[in-house]
C-alpha cells in the first residue's frame, strides 16, 4: 500500500499487476480526510484485511509523528510565550489575570517536576547556560595577531646576537734594503752604520786637448 498526502485528503493506493503492460500499475483504493483521519465504510469495503491493517498502522504512525512535532514546537516557543505572559501580568491585575495566573501556576509546577525528572534541574541548567555563554563569548572574541615588533605582553624583546669579531691584520713591515757602496773603502761610523758614499766629479776636458791626445795615440 502507498499513501500520498494531498492538501486535504490522504490517498490510499495499491499496486496491481497488469498483464497487458506486464508490469505493476497504481490503483486508487480510497481517500481519508486529513481533518478527521478515520477509515470510512467505503474504504473498508474496498480493502482486504491485510490492507486495512496497513492503513491503521499508517494512521497511528502519522498521529504520533504529528503529536511529537506539536509537542516539540510547544517547548520551542514556550520561552517566548512566557516572556509575553510576564509582560501581560506587569500591566494587568484583573479577574482574568488572576484566572490565568492560577492555571499558569499549576502548569508551572507540572513543568518543573518534568524538568527535574528528566535531569534538567535548576542548578544543572543554569551551570550549562553559563558555560555555553562563556564558550560563545570566547569564540566571538577576536584573537590578537602578534606582530614582529610586539609579541606577548611583558616578554623581553629578542636581542641580536653579536657578530663574531674579524681578526685584525697587522700591517706588513717592509725591510729596508741596504744600498750598495759606491766606492770601496767607504768609511763607517763607530756604531757600524755606513756613511753615504762620496760622489767624485771630473773637470770638463777641453775639446782641443782631447784632439791632441787622440793625435798622440795615433
Amino acid at each position: 500500500m502507498q499513501f500520498r498526502e494531498r492538501r486535504r485528503v490522504i490517498q490510499v493506493i495499491r499496486t496491481v499487476y497488469d498483464p497487458d503492460l506486464k508490469r505493476g500499475r497504481s490503483e486508487l483504493v480510497g481517500k481519508i480526510d486529513k481533518a478527521a483521519p478515520v477509515i470510512t465504510d467505503k474504504l473498508q469495503r474496498s480493502c482486504t484485511p491485510e490492507e486495512l491493517s496497513e492503513v491503521l498502522t499508517y494512521l497511528d504512525g502519522r498521529h504520533n509523528r504529528l503529536r511529537n512535532e506539536a509537542v516539540r514546537a510547544g517547548a520551542e516557543t514556550l520561552p517566548a510565550q512566557m516572556r509575553e505572559a510576564a509582560e501581560y501580568f506587569r500591566t494587568h491585575r484583573d479577574d482574568d489575570a488572576r484566572a490565568f495566573a492560577t492555571e499558569i501556576r499549576l502548569a508551572w509546577e507540572e513543568l518543573k517536576t518534568a524538568l527535574r525528572e528528566s535531569g534538567f534541574s535548576k542548578s544543572k541548567v543554569l551551570k550549562r547556560g553559563a558555560d555555553r555563554d562563556k564558550v560563545a563569548a570566547t569564540a566571538e572574541a577576536p584573537t590578537p595577531t602578534p606582530t614582529p615588533s610586539s609579541g606577548v605582553e611583558g616578554a623581553a624583546e629578542p636581542v641580536d646576537a653579536p657578530s663574531p669579531a674579524r681578526p685584525v691584520r697587522k700591517p706588513r713591515v717592509r725591510k729596508a734594503r741596504a744600498a750598495p757602496a759606491a766606492v770601496e773603502g767607504a768609511s763607517s761610523d763607530t756604531d757600524g752604520a755606513a756613511t753615504p758614499p762620496a760622489v767624485w766629479r771630473t773637470a770638463p776636458v777641453h775639446p782641443s786637448a782631447r784632439t791632441s791626445a787622440l793625435a798622440a795615440l795615433r
